[in-house]
């Protein structure tokens, strides 16, 4: 099955359905729990960051995702689609983040992550789409002062790239 668009970002089966399930929920949970923290005058600034975003879509594997075969046309390429990956998911938590960065080596998934910003007009001011290596960029912003401010930092590498 091969998707003939720029978003396809094809990997995981299951458990990533499952892991991107339990992500939603902790977004939710995290920015409703710091909604007005540490007060209601001056709540910290809440960002989300991705340091292997991808393309913010996702495409499962065949064979690797659940068995359709008692509805065979559940199987075709149209119903499947793309599904939200980490990125769309952050984009789409209410209550939302102030900031949301990714960041992508891949410069053609940067590209795609890009387009978020159509998608998401109201929250393309507070996105910033950084193409490079994910260690470097997560050093970079370790270093930064972090007062007043609060982030999620999602890492999920396809094998062992964090350093």
């Amino acid at each position: 099955m091969d998707i003939p668009n720029e978003k396809a970002h094809r990997f995981g089966g299951d458990w990533t359905s499952a892991k991107l399930k339990v992500l939603a929920a902790y977004l939710e949970s995290y920015t409703t729990a710091l909604k007005d923290k540490p007060s209601a005058s001056r709540p910290f600034v809440k960002g989300y960051i991705d340091a292997f975003a991808g393309t913010g879509y996702r495409e499962t594997r065949p064979g690797k995702c659940l068995d359709l075969s008692l509805f065979p046309d559940l199987a075709d390429t149209e119903p499947q689609g793309l599904l939200d990956g980490s990125a769309r998911l952050a984009l789409k938590t209410e209550p939302r983040f102030d900031k949301y960065v990714f960041i992508e080596q891949d410069s053609s998934r940067c590209a795609a992550l890009r387009g978020l910003k159509d998608e998401f007009q109201d929250l393309a001011p507070d996105m910033v789409i950084q193409q490079g290596e994910a260690n470097q960029e997560i050093r970079e912003i370790c270093r930064k002062n972090w007062s007043g401010r609060r982030a999620v930092l999602f890492l999920d590498p396809y094998g062992m790239q964090v350093e």
